[in-house]
């Protein structure tokens, strides 16, 4: 998959950076979609195994009766499109595993199935929006453990800063004051997801290890071992074109160090409603 940094400076003493995935090429295209869709597939929720009526010890039973189950069990399980994009749950959970993958491919991150909100959402939530951090996961750099908290906001505006920024900075700041226990919610949250991974080993080990002393520490301990990346994802020709950070531009937190933050635009020429839509048709099946 290639992804490209077209840009890299410095706004308000905070490190920014411009990523561009390729969408004209084909390959590339094609590896972005099959991640997207098998984050889809994968979600407990649009498993139909988990639906298995042979669990409750149903014996004898017709196989279009069992077709026919399974059929309206993925019908009642397909989110709702939105007129309004920001409150689209497709785009929401589309745009956050996108800001994920580019996490993964150049920062070295990573987020555990198990422990992925959007991946073991229950049927009553497939409407909601995914409560708390966007994506929370774990960043290991020279055997040095982080949590990393990741903000996601889309926008297609042609304005620059677009209106999302300053949605995205109250996010991050949040987390970083720990408001309401944001943050050692999270956490915790993860901790318990990560319970369930089958494999044990010495780096599982190690993180468990690590989030347990974030939940015990102090304040100051919280935000010193926590890497935060807000992110844009932005469809604006002129971003792409002219290598433009300016959304950032007005972007300032307090009460962390600012190597401890890195914010990122992620340009993506092509409209970012479509594309999430088309992830999830091609997907579920459902249209």
């Amino acid at each position: 998959m290639v992804v490209r940094e077209l840009a890299s400076t410095k706004l308000n003493g905070l490190n920014v950076k411009l990523f561009e995935y390729d969408i004209n090429d084909e390959q590339s295209l094609s590896e972005l979609k099959d991640y997207l869709i098998g984050k889809i597939r994968k979600s407990k929720v649009h498993d139909i195994g988990n639906y298995d009526l042979n669990f409750y010890g149903s014996k004898n039973l017709n196989p279009r009766f069992i077709q026919k189950f399974n059929e309206q069990v993925a019908k009642i399980n397909v989110p709702q499109k939105h007129k309004l994009p920001q409150f689209d749950v497709r785009r929401s959970r589309v745009t956050e595993w996108m800001a994920q993958l580019l996490l993964e491919k150049e920062y070295n991150c990573k987020f555990h199935e198990e422990a992925d909100k959007r991946m073991n959402i229950e049927p009553i939530d497939i409407n909601k929006h995914t409560p708390g951090i966007d994506v929370p996961g774990i960043r290991i750099v020279n055997n040095q453990i982080t949590f990393v908290i990741c903000e996601v906001k889309a926008s297609e505006e042609k304005k620059i800063p677009c209106s999302s920024v300053p949605l995205l900075q109250k996010d991050i700041q949040k987390s970083i004051d720990n408001n309401e226990e944001r943050v050692t919610r999270e956490i915790l949250q993860y901790m318990h997801g990560i319970r369930n991974i089958k494999m044990r080993d010495e780096e599982l080990e190690k993180i468990v290890g690590f989030l347990a002393k974030l939940i015990v520490g102090t304040k100051t301990e919280l935000s010193k071992s926590i890497m935060f990346f807000p992110v844009l994802i932005r469809n604006n020709i002129d971003i792409l074109q002219n290598k433009d950070p300016r959304d950032y531009k007005n972007f300032v937190v307090k009460g962390i160090d600012n190597k401890n933050i890195e914010n990122i635009i992620f340009a993506f020429g092509y409209s970012i409603q479509e594309f999430s839509n088309e992830i999830y048709t091609e997907a579920i099946c459902n249209e």
